[in-house]
């Protein structure tokens, strides 16, 4: 029968081995070696041999001559390795090497039926009586030690099952020396924690002397570690058995890598030690009055297990096995993070001081040479309310310290969280203190010992005084406290429940003394909201009373005083400053819907001169200017006291640089307001600049909003600062979509239509391209974001401007448009079912092409631009006139101040950086009213700057959606993203 085997012979190299052979055997015959078997023999026919086999072979493969002389040798060859081993390097590394694998082999021999054979030296034939009985259980060791008049004589034997024997006068051969593996005669002894070198001893005699010189040394060592490992029988010395229950600590230390960790260590009895240490048995030895006696104490796993699992639970990570790190200190992987210093550990053991008091669990807080405080800390916020702020007093205890809170100032703004104590000990300032108090310090100003902060902030309070013992939080503003305020008497209209809600916001605001943004999306109704709020201001509740007058009637006049007629409400009006092309939308829809408010329209003819302001305006409950006259006349403004200051499509002033920012900021108004669709239409400058009218402090200075916020949100993409922006604004900003507010607003349906160029357009556009490319890239090269940015500004026109058409920047080109063909197709397919269609275009050019090829048709249309004069004919035209299927208008032009809900198509002919223009563009058609679906059709030219344009803006206008809907994907571009848009 041919299989494999184990063979255990000597090798004169290397000492006793073990090989596999595959071999034959036979009854009464002397076994046959067929060849040594290698996992290469193995791999050539593997079905020839079992797992247990296979294994066998792998393992014994570990200390082949080969797998030996690549290890430990860097002779020429195997032969050179083997004859010229070096007597200690065999004794230190190749032998224990060798037997740590012979050992394993030995272990699953006991539980596979794998032949084992010892041949002995000299011989040349193996027989099956050579054959290895392997025990199938450790063996055990029993010492015997007895201690007479400070002699100790002991014995060894030898247990295996119930057999005892001693090894004295045996023919033992030790095959592995640490943990002992015996063979005697045929039978093969295993042991656990047991070394061959204690049996050497017993080889020749029965029992060993120590002596009375030795005796201490040898008690305290040999004796006290049979006891831990092994089973002992004592005679004139004491081993007791405990069960101590451990002392534990938890030690703020440095793991390998540097990094704060939290380390478990054990103590049991005199054995302190991190509790990773697999040994679960201590001995103690104790000596007095010349007696021995030894505490044999058993390792409480149960208890430890416990105790790892409840730190988990108090909310640590496991690290390490027995380290522990805090969460927020690790990275995603679990590695810790770089920055990570032990203030959160502190922290945590700060926190949880009682509950590991309570689990009999130390901890020992120095690091770096620092004395950390354990104290708990306690604070203490009171609140008082003023005139326009609120007074905070605030003290924080450590005991045995009382220190006021305002000390903790520049650690909590500069994000700093070791404080010294005056005992020396280091506090570590609470995480949750920075984003509790950071924004308190920020906005507040400290006087003393306390802190104030402006009522603007007054949602701030909550949180600072939240959960404290002392509290006396004063009554905060709620706009769910005015949802019971009727609509003002004289109002023209039915508003729907959302517009109500707008109402009730803006009364909140103004009793408040709070300024705000009405962000509603275009359409919703931000100017009867408005208009219904100063309708309530100036009425008999707030003043005097107001009379109607009947429909037809002129503008009511109030005029009952001898001195010539104020607008009686008690009130200075209220200024509105809006685009020029709002004015006559203003007025129309003031005498529309409360004809009982007077108002004045600043603009042209009716301009005064500065002396005349005062006579004029206080007549009057409304004064609608211009931002143009505005910051013309600013003069005439600022000395002025207005009830209201309300800006209509507030963008305008968003640059804060701009001299429109600086004439509204200097009209002197007791409260603020500003309507838009679009708060962002570049960066978040543009809302601190509409908020900082509003509400100046709200979001501090320019370059505080631009370090805190800006760089954080625009260029980190910052989660938790657009989260703690959203918060700061929440009070002060209402915005509403249509999809939230009006549910029988038809949805709008958008499709993109992309459009190959023609083959002569194409060419054109690729020449120019080339040349404007070059042209680009050397200017980033030689630097000045001035000289490239105004470059790129024209150059992205002129590429537009072919990609729509090459005839709007050559005027002799000749050749045809794949976007004007497409458009004109799809155009004539709507019309043709008698639908209505607006076409928008940032290029008068564009629309200047479309007049040529729509008249040619014979199809009608209305046209509006910036040079328009008769806009309202215009407009009445489209709207009115049925025959006029086409409305050509300019995006600057048309984007704001236009019903147009007969329209229920809409072309945008050109991308372009600002997705918020062309919502308003939108707009125009899909507003309240609208009864159909409206169609959007965005048409580019494909392989061109449009297709980038179009990417660049689902890029950049994930920002603006956080906030309110809008942003210029282009602003602040980088040389290197300059260069991706044109190359």
């Amino acid at each position: 029968m041919n299989k494999l085997i184990v063979v255990f012979s000597k090798r004169r190299h290397t000492g006793l081995t073990a090989i596999p052979y595959y071999a034959k055997i036979q009854a009464q015959n002397p076994i046959v070696l067929h060849e040594q078997v290698t996992p290469a023999d193995v791999k050539k026919a593997p079905d020839q041999y079992s797992e247990s086999e296979k294994e066998v072979v792998n393992l014994l493969s570990k200390i082949s001559d080969q797998a030996l002389f690549k290890k430990f040798s860097h002779a020429k060859s195997v032969k050179d390795f083997k004859d010229n081993i070096p007597e200690d390097l065999l004794e230190t590394r190749i032998r224990p090497d060798l037997e740590k694998t012979m050992y394993q082999l030995i272990l699953h021999l006991t539980k596979h039926p794998v032949p084992a054979y010892f041949k002995n030296e000299g011989y040349t034939q193996l027989y099956s009586s050579d054959r290895l009985k392997i025990k199938p259980t450790h063996a055990q060791p029993i010492f015997r030690f007895s201690l007479k008049e400070e002699t100790l004589i002991y014995t060894l034997r030898l247990k295996q099952d119930e057999f005892t024997f001693t090894p004295t006068g045996k023919k033992i051969e030790i095959i592995c020396h640490n943990p002992a593996v015996l063979k005697i005669n045929h039978d093969v002894f295993h042991f656990k924690d047991f070394s061959g070198a204690k049996i050497k001893p017993f080889l020749e005699k029965p029992a060993l002397t120590i002596s009375a010189q030795h005796l201490p040394a040898y008690m305290e060592g040999f004796v006290a570690s049979c006891i831990r490992l092994h089973e002992v029988e004592a005679s004139g010395f004491v081993i007791e058995k405990a069960t101590d229950k451990p002392k534990q600590f938890l030690v703020l230390e440095k793991d390998l890598t540097q990094k704060p960790i939290l380390n478990f260590y054990l103590q049991y009895g005199n054995h302190r030690f991190l509790a990773d240490r697999m040994a679960n048995i201590f001995v103690d030895l104790r000596h007095d009055d010349g007696g021995y006696t030894f505490r044999k104490i058993k390792r409480n796993f149960d208890l430890e297990q416990m105790t790892f699992q409840y730190l988990e639970q108090l909310g640590l990570t496991r690290s390490a096995e027995a380290s522990f790190s805090h969460p927020d200190d690790l990275d995603a992987s679990g590695r810790t993070q770089p920055v990570a210093g032990p203030e959160n550990l502190v922290e945590w053991v700060r926190k949880n001081a009682a509950a590991l008091a309570q689990n009999n669990i130390e901890t020992r807080l120095k690091y770096d040479g620092k004395n950390f405080s354990k104290a708990p800390v306690t604070s203490h916020f009171v609140s008082k309310e003023r005139a326009d702020w609120f007074e905070i007093e605030a003290m924080v205890e450590i005991p045995p310290y009382q220190i006021p809170f305002v000390r903790f100032r520049k650690h909590i703004l500069r994000g700093e969280r070791l404080y010294t104590l005056p005992n020396g000990e280091v506090f570590v300032l609470p995480g949750e203190w920075f984003s509790r108090f950071t924004d308190l310090f920020n906005f507040g100003e400290t006087q003393d010992l306390n802190i104030k902060l402006n009522k603007v902030h007054s949602y701030l309070i909550e949180q600072v005084i939240k959960g404290e013992k002392d509290q006396n939080l004063p009554p905060l503003p709620r706009v769910q406290d005015y949802r019971d305020l009727p609509l003002p008497q004289g109002l023209k209209a039915t508003l729907r429940p959302y517009q109500i809600e707008g109402f009730h916001w803006l009364n909140f605001l103004s009793i408040n003394n709070f300024g705000g943004i009405l962000a509603d999306d275009m359409g919703l109704g931000k100017t009867i909201q408005t208009i219904t709020f100063l309708l309530h201001i100036y009425s008999p509740a707030n003043g005097q009373a107001i009379k109607t007058r009947e429909a037809g009637e002129g503008q009511l006049s109030l005029f009952s005083s001898p001195e010539g007629g104020f607008n009686r409400t008690g009130l200075p009006p209220t200024l509105i400053v809006m685009p020029t092309s709002l004015v006559h939308n203003w007025e129309a829809e003031v005498r529309k819907f409360a004809p009982g408010l007077k108002i004045h329209i600043f603009t042209g003819g009716n301009r005064a001169r500065s002396y005349e302001v005062s006579r004029i305006f206080r007549h009057y409950h409304i004064i609608i200017t211009t931002y143009g006259v505005l910051r013309n006349d600013v003069k005439f403004f600022k000395d002025y006291q207005f009830q209201h200051l309300i800006l209509d499509e507030s963008q305008y002033i968003k640059n804060p640089s701009s001299k429109s920012f600086a004439a509204v900021k200097a009209v002197n108004a007791r409260h603020h307001l500003v309507l838009t669709g679009t708060p962002i239409e570049n960066s978040l400058v543009d809302l601190w600049a509409q908020m900082n009218v509003v509400n100046h402090d709200l979001l501090g200075s320019l370059s505080f909003f631009q370090r805190h916020f800006v760089t954080p949100i625009a260029k980190n993409e910052n989660e938790e600062k657009s989260a703690h922006l959203q918060k700061l604004i929440e009070p002060f900003m209402l915005r509403r979509t249509k999809e939230m507010v009006a549910k029988d607003l038809p949805p709008i349906m958008e499709q993109v239509v992309y459009c190959d160029m023609t083959p002569d357009q194409k060419s054109y556009y690729e020449s120019e391209k080339s040349s404007i490319r070059n042209a680009i890239f050397e200017a980033l090269d030689k630097g000045g974001s001035q000289q490239y940015s105004i470059l790129a500004l024209k150059s992205l026109t002129r590429l537009r401007q072919i990609a729509n058409h090459p005839a709007t920047v050559e005027s002799d080109y000749t050749g045809g448009s794949g976007k004007f063909d497409q458009m004109m197709i799809t155009l004539e397919s709507i019309i043709s079912e008698h639908h209505h269609v607006l076409v928008f275009s940032s290029f008068v050019k564009d629309l200047k092409l479309m007049e040529h090829e729509l008249s040619a048709r014979k199809i009608h249309y209305a046209k509006l631009t910036g040079a328009t004069q008769n806009r309202q004919e215009v407009i009445d035209t489209f709207s009115r006139d049925d025959r006029c299927k086409v409305f050509l208008i300019s995006l600057k032009a048309g984007g704001v101040g236009l019903n147009l809900t007969k329209a229920d198509y809409v072309f945008m002919l050109n991308p372009w950086w600002n997705p918020a223009a062309e919502a308003q563009a939108i707009n125009r058609a899909h507003r309240i009213g609208q009864v159909r679906n409206v169609f959007v059709y965005r048409f580019i030219s494909t392989e061109t700057i449009e297709e980038k344009i179009a990417r660049l803006q689902e890029k950049k206008s994930l920002m603006a959606d956080t906030f309110i809907k809008s942003n210029n994907p282009l602003a602040n571009m980088s040389p290197e993203e300059m260069k991706q848009l044109f190359g």
